[in-house]
């Protein structure tokens, strides 16, 4: 090993991390994806395709409609999933202003996302296979102008139920879109979000 092939907990590029996800925790592949959406995370990298598609709104008639915290699958069947929920919140009216809102679904509340990512926690408990790999992306949240670490509250709940941290990747990005509603600015703008590793326990 030399630094030129060492993988590297950082990356701009998320294939690249995708990809080194899988050769270090997940060499079968992905089996399952519950929020799949256009399939974007795999639209360089076919053979990586996921066997299992699931989405709250399918974009075609291949991806089965289910929300992520309800998959019609037996208890201790999947091997593996990547999961890349929404993290957008503050629109309670239904409707989305600005670029990122209409890009993502949103949530009403920071906590109706946090409570959210807990019941999909549970449910990929139960579906998980022994040393089965949940890879978890995410992103940190402002909300009311206060800040939320989402990503400690998933590892730590994660934890609660079982699941064994075992990696953390950081995704940079060189620009990033401004809500409608950041005209003063009070916290640091990020220019990540994360790649959670977990494995059942």
């Amino acid at each position: 090993m030399n630094q030129e092939n060492i993988i590297k907990t950082i990356s701009f590029d998320q294939q690249e991390i995708i990809k080194n996800i899988i050769s270090l925790h997940c060499k079968e592949g992905i089996e399952l994806d519950p929020t799949y959406s256009k399939g974007n995370f795999y639209k360089n990298l076919p053979e990586l395709e996921p066997e299992k598609k699931f989405d709250l709104l399918p974009k075609s008639k291949l991806i089965k409609k289910s929300n992520a915290n309800s998959l019609p699958l037996a208890s201790s069947s999947i091997r593996s999933i990547m999961f890349d929920p929404p993290f957008i919140v503050g629109h309670s009216d239904g409707s989305q202003k600005g670029k990122i809102a209409k890009r993502f679904h949103s949530f009403r509340t920071i906590g109706d996302l946090l409570k959210w990512y807990s019941e999909c926690l549970r449910e990929f408990s139960r579906i998980l296979k022994p040393k089965g790999v949940l890879i978890f992306k995410c992103q940190d949240t402002i909300s009311g102008n206060k800040q939320y670490f989402s990503h400690v509250y998933i590892m730590n709940e994660a934890e609660k139920l079982g699941f064994y941290t075992r990696d953390l990747f950081v995704l940079l990005a060189k620009t990033r879109m401004i809500g409608h509603n950041q005209h003063i600015q009070k916290h640091a703008r990020k220019y990540h979000s994360y790649f959670l590793v977990f494995e059942k326990r």
